[in-house]
C-alpha cells in the first residue's frame, strides 16, 4: 500500500507449463554428499523409483562418482534433476562452471533455480507429460 493504493513493485513469477497427464508419485529425494556411492540412485530406481531429485551443494555440485550413473540412468529413461542446498540462478544445468555443467551434459536436468523439495514436486508433475526428454521440455520452459 502506497499512499491508499496497492502497488505491485515486481511482476508476479511465471506459472509454470501446463501438464497434460497426472503426476507421478514415486520421486526419490536424495540428498548428496563426498564419496556417496553411486549403487545408492540405481536402488531407489531398483525400487521403483520413476526419477531422481539430487540435492547438490553450492551451485548444484554433485560428486564425479555419480556422473556415469546420472548417464546410464538418462539412458535408461529416468530423469535425474539437480538442485541445489544453496539459492541459485534459473538458469541451465549445462550454463553453470564446469562440474555442475558436466552433469547436465551426461544427462542430467538442472532444477533452473528451485529448492530441492520444490524440484521433486516439479518433477512429479513434469513426469505427467511424459519421459526424460519431456521433463527436459518441461524444466526448460520454469
Amino acid at each position: 500500500m502506497i499512499d491508499g493504493r496497492v502497488e505491485t513493485p515486481a511482476a508476479p513469477p511465471a506459472r509454470p507449463p501446463l501438464v497434460a497427464g497426472e503426476p507421478e508419485s514415486d520421486v526419490a529425494l536424495i540428498k548428496t554428499y563426498p564419496g556417496m556411492d553411486s549403487a545408492l540412485l540405481t536402488a531407489v530406481v531398483d525400487v521403483g523409483a520413476r526419477g531422481i531429485v539430487l540435492e547438490g551443494t553450492g551451485l548444484g555440485n554433485v560428486p564425479v562418482d555419480l556422473f556415469a550413473t546420472i548417464g546410464e540412468l538418462s539412458e535408461w529413461g529416468i530423469p535425474v534433476v539437480i538442485a541445489s542446498r544453496s539459492r541459485t540462478r534459473g538458469v541451465p544445468l549445462e550454463d553453470l562452471h564446469l562440474i555442475a555443467g558436466l552433469a547436465g551434459k551426461l544427462g542430467a536436468i538442472g532444477a533452473r533455480g528451485l529448492a530441492p523439495s520444490k524440484a521433486r514436486c516439479a518433477l512429479m508433475v513434469a513426469l505427467g507429460t511424459g519421459g526424460v526428454e519431456a521433463v527436459r521440455d518441461w524444466f526448460g520452459r520454469l
